[in-house]
């Protein structure tokens, strides 16, 4: 009742503890502005941040800290954190929680067909009405008792409950009772009866006491909380600990190798532990959700968030694309993403002929002298940025990487152009809530280090100064993608491929020294290569072909689709552009290539980039050829200051490369994947990006990404759901969204004259990948219906194929369910591969949750691993068996810029580690990222502990079920009690428990985390039963079998003699069945009786020591592991025996010394007979050990064939 009673109030003692805790801060925190994140910190699923007035000062605020009262600013596109209402701006809507802020779009659905000036929607004051943290806690609080029952206490109440209180204990009782009133009525003349309050009372009781709780319960509560307390002391010793070496992800993963030393625990820290535990003062929980419980029995470790926690918080360049000439020769060692432009034209011949003739956009063949180059880069896995070209011959294309050097200094990291890209990529979001096929996502990250390793400097900066920032954007029709992207058609109706939305961020710099203008530009390839007429080439400026953009477009779509592609481009100004130009941002129409023409020049020549650098950086890039013939057409003598002129500068531009980036697994989760899978622990991540996307980072995470290894629980009715993007997109570009019933095409023209409805005639489950020798080629789709069915093969060129991150196999093609409404019907009716899989895609809150309770369901233990600074996870938390909150590592807007400032002591707690603790409240563990926790050992020590546990406990069951059937036994051969009520007590609570709980200090065993666990499922069928009655009857019959024959032959021996006494003949072992005095005439001598009971009390106690020596080591023969490394049991095995020998010596020296001239005649040798059993019984035990061993070996290969199988219909299961 008491355990119950701090069960039900552990979570209102977490919140009290973080009552005070805010207590404290409230009074002692001096928090600044710098102790908060960056107000221009990248945008992050794993995080909930709200840029709040705080002090006077606009801080980033973690969700958790806001109050109601609080004055925030809304962004355009953000989600409200609660209830609020506008501050001074009567005209502004009210929001309530999860509402997005979407002011007006100024021409939104408008159709034109020339550049428009669009005024950036501004930021909006807010105050908040509620504390939007209360919610979550509400729900911690509500549910806290609603988590499943553990694996452990579920087969406790099996056993204890079901089947020895509700099961065995009435059965013996009443058949007991039965068979001693039979006794007593029938058969007392001819067998000897004792008194009515023995025979119904005293023996009864002691045939089922051993069967009734009497110190279990508070043993198994006490054993949960000491081993609670070794586990807090292990967690405390790692977060003590040194930061944990760094390990390389590409060598194997040792777990039994020198990577988890003996630990040796604190005994004071120990004891402390222990009673706040037990007397429920411990913060960590141990009783509503225990970790212990948990991960010793965990077989799904889910992960809910990527970034900052499997992945590092920022993306790091991967590929680095740029034209270059064939004409200027290199080196031999050139790069192996070297493409022959033979081969490319070869691939576009033979492609266009597979294509309609009638097609016009790719007909012409230039003679393009081009070469598409395609540099590999690494991360270093031990450090967040530093990269190094895979190619030791990169340096060669030295003069080709300046210029992108150069622009990612000037533009993607540069501080000054920061808070304007922010709210320019506000603005896109809010332009994408008209457009459902359209989420906006903010992709220029930190190329800092790529910049580095050019052999840029941060002075470069210096050198220039930022005058103006131009932004264009510009919608996408899907119809376009279909037309454009010939791999996109190819895909299946269900597939949402996700594209940036198209956009172009420009920089205008002035050189400090000459004062000359210069236009630096980076954003998405589409319009970046609309608005370029060439390409650097590292040597001159080449003129872009048709071809050459053809192979920029490829690489670009490819890439896209799983990483983040951006591109550069460069052009110098000869005209100053009005500063009004910066307030306003250009949208194009979403077919704009027309636009560029007029403004192209008719003969495209070199010119030089010595008007743009310094002298200091002008040798760095070389000489060029200079002419200014190019912007002839330009007046320069006006400022540009209206929409058509700032256009206009921004074509005829010089594309100078793209660079994809990705995000890079961390090494330490790795590894981690790869020690679960071998203790058949199947990690699991929830993703919220799309199928290809999750994939490739499944990749390099090492997780299967093929086939059957993936699910998308994104229900197929809800992708056209516009509530689904109507928030920015913080992991992906932005989804096109493909689901189309309708494919609007003519012959593929560039004019589209009519339109045919076209229905998908096969579901994306049942399509073939088609595969060529040479090149990678696009599932094809037969969309056509019986009018205008065709079907398209997209043959990639080798400079594409070569710089894909993924083939092109773009479908689940196994025959998996697609959406959480699916699931369930799914595994009733065809198989349970979707409880196998390591990847969900497509998540959110929602349908995580109820698939974590779908595992649940089908006996699934799940622990999941979320950040604590996410607002939305505190549901997937509760519906976890435990959950564990990990502090991401927060996202950098560059390298050369902290997150935070950490408060110092004075200062308090910081605000990050104040929202941890808050968001934290229902979870088992809170951890920091960058703590040196090993999640894995974790694992061993609550598996060990539990296994040890459960084995204390199956030793203590078998030994009060013997302890219980042997006397039942006795009664039924009409044999005087075994025990009396006082040797029962002995037995049940002082010698069983103590050999029993020594089992506990079983020393740690590596090879526990290779096998399986079972799951949450106890069912007992016959097959169970027999192996349970084989395996664990087998090992105590001999000790019933002893214990018994002891109490015959002792009687037999000692009636002739008492018999003699009372002139009488021995009937059965009875001296004086005719007689007066109770049991037969043993009655009158009850030293006899007493001594009997302890010889088989000391009999059966030897036994149960040997027994004993079989469970310390459950998993090996005697002759492999020998029980004495357990030093406490070999302690309590001697004080066992000791205290036996005194409590019976007693008894047996007072008989001798009252009947030792009576039974001078006794043969002393049975006794020694009788010991002759226990090498036996060892013998016996060990035997049976060895077959169970040889049965636990066969069940642990088919469980981890079943653990690694995936093949559902197919599968031998």
């Amino acid at each position: 009742m008491s355990d119950n009673k701090l069960r039900h109030e552990e979570i209102p003692h977490r919140v009290k503890i973080l009552l005070d805790q805010l207590s404290v801060a409230r009074s002692t925190c001096r928090w600044r502005r710098e102790n908060y994140p960056h107000l221009c910190s990248p945008q992050s699923p794993c995080l909930t941040l709200q840029w709040t007035y705080r002090d006077g000062e606009i801080v980033n605020l973690p969700w958790a800290l806001l109050v109601a009262g609080d004055i925030i600013v809304m962004k355009p596109g953000q989600q409200a954190p609660g209830y609020c209402v506008p501050y001074n701006d009567a005209e502004a809507p009210v929001l309530h929680a999860r509402e997005v802020y979407s002011p007006a779009v100024h021409g939104a659905n408008e159709i034109f067909s020339t550049p428009q000036a669009r005024v950036p929607l501004k930021n909006k004051i807010y105050k908040l009405q509620e504390t939007p943290y209360l919610m979550n806690l509400r729900m911690a609080l509500d549910q806290a008792l609603d988590r499943p029952v553990t694996y452990h206490n579920r087969k406790r109440h099996l056993l204890m409950i079901c089947c020895i209180e509700h099961l065995a204990y009435p059965i013996l009782l009443i058949v007991v009772l039965v068979v001693n009133l039979l006794r007593h009525v029938y058969v007392a003349d001819y067998f000897g009866t004792g008194h009515w309050s023995e025979m119904f009372l005293l023996q009864p009781v002691a045939v089922s006491l051993p069967l009734l709780p009497l110190v279990f319960p508070a043993c198994w509560i006490s054993l949960n909380c000491f081993g609670m307390a070794r586990f807090k002391a292990l967690f405390r010793l790692y977060l003590s600990s040194k930061k944990l070496q760094f390990v390389d992800p590409f060598e194997d993963a040792d777990i039994n190798g020198p990577n988890h030393p003996e630990v040796v625990y604190n005994g004071l820290e120990l004891k402390d532990y222990f009673f706040d535990i037990l007397c429920g003062k411990e913060h960590m929980m141990s009783r509503s959700a225990s970790i212990l419980h948990v991960l010793g029995s965990v077989t799904a470790l889910c992960c809910v968030d990527k970034k900052g926690i499997l992945s590092w918080p920022n993306p790091t360049a991967e590929k680095v694309f740029f034209l270059r000439n064939t004409n200027n020769t290199l080196s031999p060692s050139s790069s192996t993403g070297s493409v022959d432009n033979k081969t490319a034209e070869k691939n576009q011949e033979s492609e266009e002929t597979q294509v309609n003739s009638n097609r016009t956009s790719y007909v012409q063949h230039d003679m393009s002298h081009s070469t598409a180059e395609v540099l590999d880069l690494t991360h270093d896995h031990a450090l967040p940025f530093r990269l190094q070209f895979d190619d030791h011959s990169w340096r060669q294309h030295l003069n080709s990487l300046k210029p992108l050097g150069l622009a990612i200094l000037l533009n993607t990291c540069n501080m000054d152009t920061q808070e304007h890209y922010m709210q320019f990529c506000c603005h896109v979001t809010c332009e994408a809530l008209y457009n459902e096929n359209l989420v906006p996502v903010t992709n220029r990250r930190c190329l800092c280090e790529l910049a580095k390793q050019i052999g840029f400097q941060d002075q470069a900066q210096k050198i220039f100064q930022l005058e103006q920032q131009l932004s264009t954007f510009r919608h996408v029709q899907p119809e376009m993608v279909r037309r454009d992207i010939k791999f996109a058609r190819s895909l299946s109706i269900a597939t949402k491929l996700k594209f940036p939305f198209p956009h172009m961020v420009a920089m205008v710099v002035k050189e400090r020294s000459g004062g000359g203008l210069q236009l630096l530009t980076q954003g998405t390839a589409d319009i970046i290569l609309d608005s370029c007429i060439e390409f650097w080439d590292g040597h001159d400026l080449c003129p872009l072909s048709a071809s050459d953009r053809k192979k920029v477009q490829d690489f670009y779509q490819r890439t896209s689709l799983t990483s983040y592609c951006t591109a550069f481009a460069y052009r110098p100004l000869t005209r100053a552009i009005s500063d009004k130009m910066s307030e306003i941002y250009l949208e194009l129409p979403a077919d704009s290539k027309h636009l560029y023409t007029p403004h192209r020049s008719p003969t495209p020549l070199p010119w030089d980039f010595r008007n743009v650098l310094d002298p200091r950086v002008r040798g760095i890039l070389g000489q060029f050829h200079s002419t200014d013939s190019l912007l002839c057409n330009e007046n320069k003598d006006d400022n540009v200051s209206d929409v058509e002129g700032c256009f206009e500068v921004q074509c005829n531009q010089v594309f100078i490369g793209m660079v994809t980036m990705q995000y890079q697994a961390q090494t330490d989760m790795v590894q981690l994947i790869e020690q679960l899978d071998r203790a058949c622990i199947r990690f699991v991540h929830f993703s919220k990006e799309n199928e290809l996307r999750s994939r490739v980072f499944s990749e390099k995470m090492g997780l299967e990404s093929g086939w059957n290894c993936h699910i998308s629980l994104l229900s197929e009715g809800a992708s056209t759901n516009l509530n689904n993007s109507r928030a920015m997109s913080m992991s992906a570009p932005s989804a096109i969204n493909t689901d189309f019933t309708t494919v609007k095409f003519d012959d593929e023209t560039t004019e589209w004259n009519d339109t045919s409805q076209v229905k998908s005639a096969m579901s994306h489950r049942e399509q073939d990948t088609v595969r060529s020798e040479d090149s990678v080629l696009v599932q094809s789709v037969d969309l056509g219906s019986g009018q205008e069915g065709w079907r398209s093969i997209s043959c990639l060129t080798d400079s594409t194929e070569q710089s894909a991150p993924v083939n092109f196999d773009l479908s689940n093609r196994a025959k998996l369910p697609r959406g959480i409404d699916k699931i369930r019907p799914h595994i009733e009716l065809i198989d349970n591969v979707p409880l196998l899989v390591s990847l969900f895609t497509d998540c959110n809150t929602t349908v995580t949750r109820e698939m974590l309770h779908i595992m649940q369901d089908y006996g699934e233990v799940v622990c999941v691993l979320g950040s604590s600074a996410n607002a939305e996870n505190m549901p997937i938390f509760m519906q976890a068996d435990a959950g564990v909150a990990v502090e991401p590592l927060y996202p950098q807007v560059c390298q050369k810029v902290p997150v935070l400032v950490p408060t110092t002591e004075d200062q308090g707690i910081s605000p990050v580690d104040l929202s941890r603790a808050l968001n934290s409240v229902a979870c088992s563990l809170s951890v920091k990222r960058e703590d040196p926790v090993a999640i894995f050992h974790l694992i061993m020590e609550a598996r060990h502990y539990m296994r040890s546990l459960w084995n204390c406990v199956q030793f203590w069951l078998c030994c009060t079920v013997t302890l219980s059937f042997t006397q039942a036994l006795s009664a039924f051969l009409l044999l005087p009690p075994l025990f009396s009520v006082d040797q029962v007590m002995w037995l049940c609570c002082l010698i069983i428990p103590m050999l029993s709980i020594s089992m506990i200090a079983t020393p740690i065993d590596a090879t526990i985390m290779q096998r399986a666990t079972g799951k949450n499922q106890c069912i007992v069928n016959g097959e169970v039963a027999l192996f349970v009655l084989w395996c664990y009857g087998s090992k105590f019959l001999p000790t019933v079998i002893t214990v018994i024959l002891s109490q015959c032959v002792s009687f037999l021996a000692l009636c002739p003699i008492y018999a003699a006494h009372n002139n009488s003949k021995c009937l059965y072992i009875y001296p004086d069945v005719r007689g007066q005095v109770s049991w037969g005439g043993w009655g009158g001598t009850p030293s006899v009786v007493l001594v009997v009971q302890h010889f088989a009390l000391a009999l059966i106690v030897l036994h149960f020591v040997t027994i004993s020596v079989s469970f310390v080591h459950r998993e090996y023969s005697i002759w492999k592991k020998h029980p004495v490394n357990n030093y406490i049991w070999c302690l309590s095995a001697l004080i066992v025996l000791c205290a036996q020998a005194a409590f019976s010596g007693a008894a047996f020296c007072k008989f001798w010394k009252e009947e030792g001239k009576d039974i001078e005649d006794f043969p002393v040798h049975l006794a020694l007979f009788f010991l002759l059993s226990i090498p036996l019984t060892f013998a016996i035990n060990e035997l049976i050990k060895w077959q169970e061993i040889k049965v636990n070996v066969r069940y642990q290969k088919r469980a981890r064939l079943e653990f690694g199988t995936k093949l559902g219909m197919n599968s031998p299961f």
